[in-house]
């Protein structure tokens, strides 16, 4: 009966840091546990704010997209302002605790035509389902905030 007692609390032990870490949520949505399997696919762009304004209407940037690959592979591809087709491809990682992807690689972007290029080296994520990608980072004193969805 002891023994039993002993196996089972040891199996508690190991069990329940796995069950914290899955439970654990986005702000906006999404589960940390399923983090890895989501991001892996190729988001195209819905929308972008700037210090919490909607400035979608104002990018000067069209066709924006990221590919995630289960390798660490990020391409981020999209039209420039003169209409030129821009691809870009880096790696992307997860921080331990799967709040923020750092990015190696990828070069900076001219959003609109009131921001220089902006880049960063890391996102902040803010929710990450199957079917929703939203993410933050700041640059130039500015908060940059971009919604995606699945291709």
């Amino acid at each position: 009966m002891m023994k039993n007692r002993m196996k089972m609390a040891i199996l508690v032990l190991i069990v329940t840091p796995f069950t914290f870490l899955s439970c654990k949520k986005y702000e906006n949505g999404g589960s940390y546990g399923k983090a890895e399997k989501n991001i892996a696919n190729t988001w195209v762009f819905e929308a972008y704010y700037q210090d919490g304004i909607d400035k979608t209407p104002d990018l000067i940037i069209t066709n924006y997209q990221e590919t995630y690959v289960d390798d660490g592979t990020l391409t981020r591809s999209f039209t420039d302002e003169d209409g030129d087709p821009i691809s870009q491809v880096g790696t992307y990682s997860f921080a331990d605790d799967k709040s923020r992807i750092s990015l190696s690689g990828i070069g900076s972007i001219e959003l609109t035509n009131e921001t220089s290029t902006v880049s960063t080296s890391q996102y902040d994520i803010l929710k990450l389902t199957d079917n929703e990608l939203w993410y933050d980072y700041e640059n130039g004193g500015n908060r940059h905030e971009f919604h995606l969805v699945p291709q």
